[in-house]
């Protein structure tokens, strides 16, 4: 039989790495990007005059980086997000109410995205949570926003993404084992929120809660994290979790009047 693999071009996969590694880095040199895509300097200047024709890069005096367009490209994806609009005030609210990080989370491609994020006024770690937002994604199974999701996606879609993604240990209370975490994930469907006690930093605890679809499909999550000093007891236990799956439940009512606007 013939390769029924579909078919990619070369020169875009090799700009879409440059444009990746733009992102992570915040600048490169042309020397610095060919080392890191595997083209020669000549090559990675082609590429990278071609972006900078369409505003895709810029550059100054020490490296090329992002340009200004993907702030149209950012933009249209959080406007056009029924999540963003139904979530946005709610997590705000959260974020005033706890003086914790309250965030919307989607997952695409056994992915965790961070679609918003608000600091309360006494959140820990302000500087270090915005320098992780350029590595733009997470991991599922050690963060409780994540958790939640993988507990409420199909059985087939979940076994997936366990059969396929390393399970990479944080801390020493990172879950690794499959089967440990097809236990929690059972533990969470039936108790309607995740814990994160320390899996992804030391010291970092979180609460995660599904958001879900009138089919109780699940859309995404909305997660608190603080300081383990903080989120400790039964605050963490039971009393955030209580106020935790009550923001869910306002951003699904929102998602399906469609009330709350950005």
């Amino acid at each position: 039989m013939g390769d029924t693999s579909p078919k990619t071009i070369k020169a875009v996969e090799h700009t879409c790495a440059i444009l990746d590694e733009l992102r992570v880095s915040g600048g490169l040199t042309v020397t610095e990007l060919a080392d890191r895509v595997g083209l020669t300097p000549g090559g990675v200047h082609n590429h990278l005059t071609t972006l900078k024709q369409q505003n895709m890069v810029r550059q100054d005096e020490t490296a090329y980086r992002l340009g200004p367009d993907f702030l149209l490209y950012g933009a249209h994806i959080r406007n056009n997000s029924g999540m963003l609009r139904a979530g946005k005030g709610v997590a705000d609210t959260l974020a005033y109410e706890t003086d914790e990080i309250a965030s919307l989370l989607l997952e695409h491609d056994g992915k965790l995205f961070v679609l918003h994020e608000r600091f309360g006024e006494n959140a820990i770690g302000r500087s270090f949570h915005i320098q992780k937002r350029a590595e733009a994604t997470k991991y599922l199974h050690c963060t409780a926003g994540g958790k939640a999701i993988l507990a409420h996606l199909p059985e087939e879609r979940l076994e997936t993404i366990l059969e396929n993604q390393e399970l990479v240990q944080f801390t020493q209370n990172t879950i690794t084992d499959p089967d440990e975490l097809r236990s929690e994930l059972a533990v969470i469907r039936e108790q309607g929120f995740a814990l994160n006690r320390e899996e992804e930093m030391n010291g970092i605890r979180a609460i995660g809660t599904p958001v879900l679809d009138v089919d109780d499909g699940v859309v995404g999550a909305v997660s608190l994290v603080g300081p383990a000093s903080r989120l400790k007891g039964d605050s963490f236990e039971r009393e955030y979790p209580e106020q935790m799956v009550q923001a869910a439940n306002m951003i699904e009512i929102n998602l399906q009047t469609g009330d709350a606007e950005l």
